[in-house]
């Protein structure tokens, strides 16, 4: 199916999904339909992420589930909030945001084949559920603790890429950054004893986790350079 056929396909669904949709809800909550609204933003973010599919045949149509992705999440935000009359939600959601960018990323990464794109998608998505985390419990100080997570984020991107690139400088660099959070969530490991909430377990656990991956990168064997053929000697 050619793509202008398919974004055509898309949109007649979304406004036959937006008519029996505002139909209901005349029918059934007494012309209160106009809380609905919110899918107009859905049916923009749909519009956004659809052409993202067509990147395996056209790379660069990847880089749309980069906004895509946070404005399809915003539209479902604002959709729950205005059927729920809870404007509120915003306060729980927000991170929702983050981790939607950080989808955003991954699929770009995978529809466009640029592995690069998975390292900003790994920092987001775990600052993400950081946040997430924070604003669900309201342990904000949990990133006195857990920052090690930032340099540990990059390595994993970086790993990623590694796996991709076959670059022994950039399986290096992975090893430094695990090393640096390694080192961060030992010395926390000790500060966190002293916590007296959930937080005493976080660093060391990902000390543990930490630890897992650098053993892990013992496994992967390096690329041997190719041997250059010799020129025949001249007579």
């Amino acid at each position: 199916m050619k793509p202008d056929r398919s974004l055509s396909l898309v949109f007649g669904i979304g406004l036959v999904v937006i008519g029996l949709i505002s139909l209901a809800g005349n029918l059934f909550l007494r012309l209160e339909a106009w809380r609905l609204w919110p899918i107009v933003v859905i049916l923009l973010g749909l519009g956004l992420t659809a052409p993202g599919f067509f990147g395996l045949v056209k790379r660069g149509l990847g880089a749309f589930f980069i906004p895509g992705i946070p404005v399809l999440t915003t539209g479902l935000i604002l959709l729950a909030a205005s059927l729920l009359h809870r404007w509120d939600v915003w306060a729980i959601a927000w991170p929702l945001e983050v981790l939607g960018l950080a989808l955003g990323f991954t699929l770009a990464a995978i529809f466009m084949r640029v592995p690069a794109l998975a390292i900003p998608a790994i920092i987001l998505g775990a600052n993400g559920l950081l946040l997430g985390f924070c604003n669900l419990t309201g342990l904000w100080q949990a990133w006195a603790l857990l920052w090690p997570i930032e340099p540990l984020s990059i390595g994993l991107g970086l790993l990623v890429l590694a796996c991709f690139n076959k670059s022994h400088g950039t399986r290096v660099a992975a090893v430094v950054l695990f090393i640096i959070a390694g080192a961060g969530f030992f010395s926390m490991s000790f500060i966190s004893v002293f916590n007296a909430s959930i937080l005493r377990f976080g660093a060391p656990l990902m000390l543990i986790m930490t630890g897992i991956l650098l053993a892990a990168l013992s496994f992967f064997k390096r690329e041997e350079p190719v041997p250059a053929q010799q020129e025949p000697a001249a007579h």
